[in-house]
Order: C-alpha cells, then sequence, then structure tokens
C-alpha cells in the first residue's frame, strides 16, 4: 500500500512511507520529545511532528493540493475530543479502541492509534466499495462506531500527525506495508504497546 509520508507539517517532500521510517518515526526521541512539549502546552512543537496522509499514495506534479492527490484505498477517521462526547462507560482513546475493537476485520481497520492530542483516536480502514468519497467513508465508520468525528478532515491531502509506538493500539502490517517491506512480519498487531 502506498502512503505518503511528510518528515513534518512544513516539509514540502513527500515520500513513501515504508514500514521501516514508520517503525522509526514513532519510536524516534525527536518525536518523543516534540509530543512531550505539545502535550505540556507548546502548540507549535505539533506542527514539527511526522505527518502522513493515510489516504494518499502520491501528489501528481509534487505538490501536496486535494486536485493532485493520488487515491490510495485508505481512509482516515479522526475522533476528537472523546471525553466531551460523553459515551457511555467511555472517557479515554484506549476505551473507545476497546469498544470496537472486536470488530476490526468486519470494519476492515488497519491501524488504530490515539492523537498526539492524548483525547483523540484516529482509525485508518480501507475505502468501502459502496462509497465514493472520503466523507461517505468516514461518517459511515464513526456510525459504525458509534461516536462523532472531526468531518473537516474529508480531502484527499490531508496530513495527520503521528504519535510515539506506545499510542498505537493496531496495525496491520501485512496491509499497510509491502510484503517486500513486511520482513516476513504478517501478523497484526492488536494492543501492542498498551
Amino acid at each position: 500500500m502506498e502512503i505518503t509520508f511528510f518528515k513534518n507539517a512544513l516539509s514540502r517532500e513527500a515520500t513513501s512511507l515504508t514500514k521501516e521510517l514508520f517503525t522509526s518515526s514513532i519510536q524516534s526521541s525527536n518525536t518523543r520529545s516534540l509530543l512531550n512539549r505539545f502535550r505540556s502546552g507548546d502548540e507549535q512543537s505539533k506542527k514539527y511532528l511526522p505527518a502522513v496522509s493515510w489516504q494518499c499514495a502520491g501528489f501528481k506534479n509534487g505538490v501536496r493540493k486535494d486536485a493532485d492527490a493520488i487515491p490510495n484505498g485508505l481512509f482516515a477517521l479522526d475522533i476528537d475530543h472523546i471525553k466531551a462526547m460523553n459515551l457511555p462507560g467511555i472517557q479515554t482513546p484506549l476505551q473507545l479502541f476497546e469498544s470496537f475493537k472486536a470488530r476490526i476485520d468486519e470494519l476492515d481497520i488497519v491501524c488504530v492509534h490515539q492523537t498526539p492530542s492524548a483525547d483523540g483516536l484516529r482509525v485508518v480502514a480501507l475505502c468501502q466499495p459502496q462509497f465514493s468519497t472520503l466523507a461517505e467513508n468516514q461518517a459511515w465508520l464513526a456510525g459504525e462506531i458509534g461516536c462523532g468525528y472531526d468531518a473537516v478532515c474529508k480531502d484527499w491531502a490531508r496530513l495527520f500527525f503521528l504519535s510515539v509506538e506506545e499510542d498505537f493500539f493496531y496495525i496491520d502490517w501485512e496491509t499497510l506495508f509491502d510484503e517486500e517491506d513486511n520482513n516476513n512480519q504478517s501478523q497484526k498487531t492488536e494492543n501492542i504497546y498498551g
């Protein structure tokens, strides 16, 4: 699966997200330092976190514009402010994940992680054939999960910030990364760090 990676939100240079690049980014001491600064109130540090366009395989003309985005068959659901949703028995990103983890395969989910704010959840899934837009896919998955979501994040060129490895609750390595990148790691990893 081709996924577009940026060193940070200010970078104009897109590259393909490999398993090695993904792993090194979420394990990086720099990522951890930036994340700690952001979670301590330094809003500016967030834009320096590594970022991906989960739904994009690159850009025609090399410019990160919605019109030039090449869809890759994925979409990301950005769920913010979980506590404020007042979902019964759910106060944290991990609790929200636990509420739907038994349906991961059914919902074609390939990655779930706590967002850098520590108050949100990002769910990455395969686009469903019955829908033709990111917005339709997002609304469907939010309905299946039973929560609200950030409906503004419906453009193909949207960047999503990565977090540190312990914030990742589920990764389907086989689907996200080509077999060449997998090094025979074809398992799905659930609650790998939590």
